[in-house]
This record gives structure tokens, C-alpha cells and sequence, in this order.
């Protein structure tokens, strides 16, 4: 059992730091790859500190400066007082790296991992407890392999541990036995790294970087590389790991690490995924990556899209029209397509139109929005067509981003998949009702309005499940999909390179803000309770439902504008309503809630009456 200390248990007294006098007994039992130290702070500490740790490491003194907050270089230097050493490791020097070598990008580090040699878990624990507080301090894992620190105004906390071995020792993401060991040298805890990227290490004190596999040469190179095949192997989620990170930084693969990718995937190690860590790694991919395509297409040619997303991978090989289409095959068009998205995404957060959590919904419904093409393309009259492509997306759509995000254990579908789907059902509506208005001269004011409604609270026909989302995502998605048609392939085209973008989707945003109907659908102007005081009943029933329908059809279409008026012709549908219906369960014989049943399925129940 672990014994956990605090300041007010030391009973040593002395100078800090202070080496320890051995008794002759104390001297038989040390080792001697021990430090000894007593100090007024801390007691009796014990460094481990193996001697030449950094050993067969390559180190970079003074090439990269990291800033580093004086929270963490103070522990640092208490840490290095006694005996130890802490060095930075993890996302946060590898972005600092890639941003020194590598001109273009910028990242800033965001938060920082600290791994500390030389010291047990105890003593560093009671380093912390003594410099943040022991309220600050939470103890994560058996033996406290990590301890997370709260420091007043950061967003995240810092992560403490001693360097560790991972052992593979069952199935799944949890099989592993993690044994922390601080006698470790950093070559040896650098191991564990699933990627040469990842295995650098940082010494803030003396702004030196170890490197104990090459990663800083796969990053000058833009290279994901693999830095142990066995480590790499023991857990399944570094694939998608390898996708992602290559899609973040738009680095290759290299051959040997795509070779370990295909042999995991054949073999189905990715099957012990659980939906949550595949998810998070998809969800880095799309929202993180400078180019999405990278990490998908390098998800493809490991086989991991034949084998376990079969909505892509019927995308590939579909033939599409050389007029419209030079790019290629629908599947080249959704890899510009999504890298279109994340640009447009970019561009629209930084403007301060876009939410940072919508560009994940945004960079879905790019890449599902053909999703439709395949069941519907056919050669006709020397051209190949994909006639209603956009509906028959919706379903495969629906599969695709479940299997990935679902809640098996929910009744409905998520958030998520309800945003996506009227995204892409509707996605070349824009520049249609564009052109239906500006070339041909038909008013579309109700189309708009009806296409805000529909975006808003789904369409009983295609995506009854579908909404909540608006006119102004639909025109990112319609503006991605447009500028995936690069026939030099690779990078989509330029908002510039697109011929008459900027009128139509100028043009369907303007009128949907002249509507009020950009970011949602018309207000409806008479509730459900109005309408029962107005025909003086106290409850209401289906009838009333598509009564409201009804009126609110009207309401788009300009019939009705305004109060008074839409109570006048709920009180005349209701009517009609109650009317046609008793009158066809009569002549039927049929049950007059099967006939509202089959009603409220229309798409707008008015057809109902119209029909004889």
C-alpha cells in the first residue's frame, strides 16, 4: 500500500538541500546509483536518477525554445534539486518542433505533460502537495501513475508521472499492466511512444531536446513513422491515431508503418475498439486536420475504409460527369470536399460566424453528402446522371455517422446525425433556388422559407428525424461541394476559381436574412394554445397538429400573415379536416385513426384536402 505524505508528517530537520549522513548500517544497504538527501521541506528523499539516463539519446542543446509557463519551470527546478529530472514530453514539444522546422505552421502548445526520473511516485507527490496544495492535487491509476494539478486560471490541468512501461496483458484498450519505474532512461521510456513524433522529450531548465528515435528527421521530413512495431501493435487505436496525425500535419505515412496498419487491420485488431476511442480519433481527424483528405486516404489504402466504413468505400470508382465533375471519381471529389470544409470552417470561426463545435457537423455532412451517388448514378444518353443522389444519401448518411457516434443504447439518433442529415439531402438546393429566381424569374421566398423550415424541424418525406440546423451551414456545404471539382486533383479550388459562387451563395444568404430565416425558420404565428381558444376547446388532438401544420404552410407560402388571419384559417382547416375525415371513415369503413395517421405522414397534410 502506497503511503501518501504531507509537508506536516516530515520530522527531519536541516538545511535544504542537505545530503544525508550514513550510518555504517545505512551504508551496507544503500546502493550506490542512489542520492541521498534530507531536507527541512521534504525529509529524506531518495533520487533513483539512473546515471548517463540520456544515454544514447540525441540531444539538441539551445535549438528550440519552448515557451514554458514559471509554474512549471519552478517545479522543475525543485525536482532537479533533489536529485531528479523532469522533462516535457507529448503534444506540446512535438508542436514545437513542427512549428520551428517546419515554416508554415504555427501551433501554439496548449498543454503540457511533465515526466519525472529519479524520483517515486510518493516523493513526488508530496513535491506537488508542498508547491499547489493537496486540494489541487488528483491522483489518477493504481499507485498514482499520473497526478493532475489545477493551477488557478488554466484551462487544463497538468499531468504528472514517472516514466512507465505498458504491458499487453489482455484484450481491449484496458488489457494493459502499467508499472512505473523512475530508474527508466529516456531512450527506454521514449519507447512506449506509439510514433517518432510523439517520443521527443523536452529539459526546460536547459532548453535541451532529446530525440532517442529520429523524430525531429521524420518531422523535417513530414514523415508519421512508427518508433516500436511490438508497442505500436499492443493497441489498436494508434491506426487511427496514424490517420489522424498525418491528417493534422498533412505528413505521409511511411511505407513501413502503412505495412503495419494493413497487417492490423486484415487481422481485425481494430475490432477491440470500443465506439468511444474511435470516435474521438475521427472527430480529431475531421476537426483537427489541416487536410482531412490525408488521414482518409491513407485510412483507405490500409483497408480500414473497405472493411469497417462501407458508405466511403462505395464512393470509390463511381464515375462521374467530365463536365461537371473533371476531379474524377466521387471519391476524389469528397476527399477535395472535405478539405474545402475544413478551410471554409476555418475561415468562418476566425470571422466569428461559425461555432468551433459546428465544424464538426460541417465537415460530416461534406463528407457524406454523396453518399447518395452510388444507388443512383446510371449512364443515360452518353452522360452519367445521379438523379435524386441527395435524398438517397440520408440513409446511408444515417449508417455511417451511427456506427461511428451512436449511442447503441439510445432510443433516437444524436445530435449530430439529426444536423447532418438535412445537410445532405438538400445541398444543391441553394444554387437551384438561386437560379430559379435570378435567371429564370420565379419568386422563391416560400422555397426559402420552406427549405428553413425543413433545415429546422426535418422533412416527414426524407429526414423526418433530420433538423436543428440552418440556412447558413447549408451554404458552407454547397460552397465545399462546389470547390471539390479540381481537375489538377489535390487541393480543392479557390472560392475565386469557382465560377458565380460568390452571387449565388451571396444571393441565398441575403434573402434568407431578408426573410429572418438564416439561422432558423419563420416563427410560426399562432401556437397550439391560441388555436384551441380560438375554436374553444379545452384539449386538443391530432387534428390539432396538422390544423397547425397547415396554417403554417400557408404562412410560408404568404397566404396568411398575420395573426388574425392564421386563426381564421386553422378555425377553416380544422373544419375541413374533421369534416373529410368523418366522412371517408364512413364510406370506408375504416378507422378514423388510421386516416389521421396516414395524414400526418404527408409532407404537407393541405394535399389531403385537395385530393378527392
Amino acid at each position: 500500500m502506497v503511503q501518501i505524505l504531507t509537508p506536516e508528517d516530515i520530522r527531519f530537520e536541516g538545511m535544504e538541500p542537505n545530503p544525508k549522513v550514513l550510518t555504517p548500517e545505512d551504508e551496507k544497504e544503500a546502493k550506490p546509483d542512489k542520492v541521498y538527501s534530507v531536507t527541512k521541506r521534504y525529509g529524506e528523499v531518495v533520487s533513483t536518477l539512473t546515471p548517463g539516463f540520456e544515454k544514447n539519446v540525441k540531444k539538441y542543446e539551445g535549438v528550440y525554445e519552448v515557451q514554458v509557463p514559471n509554474e512549471i519551470t519552478d517545479v522543475c527546478r525543485e525536482i532537479h534539486s533533489l536529485g531528479g529530472r523532469a522533462l516535457l514530453v507529448g503534444g506540446s514539444i512535438r508542436d514545437a518542433v513542427i512549428s520551428k522546422e517546419i515554416e508554415e505552421m504555427d501551433l501554439e502548445p496548449k498543454d503540457f505533460d511533465i515526466e519525472v526520473y529519479g524520483l517515486s511516485p510518493e516523493q513526488l507527490q508530496l513535491i506537488l502537495i508542498t508547491k499547489f496544495g493537496k486540494e489541487n492535487l488528483n491522483l489518477v491509476g493504481e499507485s498514482f501513475k499520473v497526478l493532475k494539478v489545477k493551477i488557478a486560471g488554466w484551462e487544463k490541468p497538468l499531468d504528472f508521472s514517472i516514466p512507465r512501461r505498458d504491458s499487453k496483458v489482455a484484450a481491449g484498450h484496458t488489457g494493459f499492466l502499467i508499472e512505473g519505474d523512475p530508474t527508466m532512461t529516456i531512450d527506454e521510456a521514449s519507447l512506449r511512444r506509439d510514433l517518432t513524433i510523439n517520443s521527443v522529450a523536452y529539459d526546460p531548465l536547459t532548453q535541451t531536446l532529446y530525440d532517442a528515435y529520429g523524430g525531429v528527421e521524420d518531422i523535417r521530413n513530414r514523415t508519421i513513422e512508427v518508433t516500436d512495431i511490438n508497442a505500436f501493435q499492443e493497441d489498436p487505436l494508434r491506426v487511427m491515431r496514424v490517420m489522424q496525425f498525418a491528417a493534422r500535419f498533412e505528413f505521409k505515412v511511411s511505407d513501413r508503418t502503412n505495412e503495419i496498419c494493413k497487417t492490423m487491420v486484415e487481422r481485425g485488431d481494430l475490432n477491440q475498439l470500443t465506439r468511444e476511442r474511435i470516435s474521438e480519433e475521427v472527430t480529431k481527424l475531421l476537426t483537427k486536420g489541416i487536410r482531412p483528405s490525408i488521414g482518409l486516404e491513407a485510412a483507405r489504402e490500409i483497408g480500414l475504409v473497405e472493411k469497417y466504413w462501407p458508405e466511403l468505400h462505395a464512393l470509390t470508382g463511381v464515375l462521374q460527369e467530365e463536365k461537371w465533375h473533371p476531379e474524377g471519381d466521387v471519391w476524389t471529389h469528397t476527399l477535395q470536399v472535405v478539405d474545402a470544409a475544413a478551410e471554409i470552417a476555418d475561415r468562418e470561426i476566425k470571422a466569428g460566424r461559425l461555432k468551433e463545435e459546428e465544424k464538426l457537423t460541417l465537415e460530416l455532412a461534406a463528407l457524406c453528402h454523396d453518399f447518395g451517388k452510388p444507388s443512383t448514378t446510371k449512364f443515360i444518353d452518353g452522360a452519367y446522371r445521379a438523379h435524386g443522389h441527395e435524398p438517397a444519401g440520408v440513409e446511408p448518411a444515417r449508417k455511417f455517422i451511427e456506427r461511428i457516434f451512436g449511442d447503441p443504447k439510445a432510443k433516437g439518433i444524436t445530435e449530430l446525425t439529426r444536423k447532418v442529415l438535412p445537410l445532405v439531402a438538400e445541398h444543391l438546393k441553394p444554387i437551384d433556388l438561386c437560379e430559379n429566381e435570378v435567371k429564370k424569374g420565379i419568386n422563391q421566398t416560400a422555397a426559402i422559407k420552406g427549405l428553413a423550415r425543413r433545415l429546422g424541424e426535418g422533412s416527414k418525406k426524407a429526414y423526418p428525424d433530420g433538423g436543428n440546423t440552418n440556412i447558413y451551414m447549408l451554404a458552407l456545404v454547397a460552397e465545399a461541394d462546389q470547390r471539390g471539382r479540381n481537375r489538377e486533383g489535390g487541393a480543392p479550388l479557390e472560392r475565386g476559381q469557382v465560377p458565380n459562387l460568390e452571387e449565388w451563395q451571396s444571393w441565398i444568404l441575403n434573402r434568407a436574412e431578408e426573410l429572418q430565416v438564416e439561422e432558423k425558420g419563420q416563427d410560426r404565428l399562432i401556437t397550439g394554445d391560441m388555436l384551441l381558444k380560438e375554436l374553444n376547446l379545452p384539449t386538443g388532438d391530432i387534428s390539432i397538429g396538422l390544423t397547425l401544420e397547415a396554417v403554417y404552410a400557408d404562412q410560408i407560402d404568404g397566404v396568411v400573415n398575420t395573426v388574425e388571419e392564421a386563426l381564421k384559417a386553422g378555425r377553416a382547416y380544422y373544419e375541413k379536416f374533421k369534416a373529410k375525415v368523418a366522412k371517408e371513415s364512413e364510406n370506408q369503413n375504416k378507422d378514423p385513426r388510421l386516416i389521421w395517421s396516414e395524414v400526418r405522414r404527408l409532407e404537407d397534410p393541405r394535399t389531403y384536402l385537395e385530393s378527392n
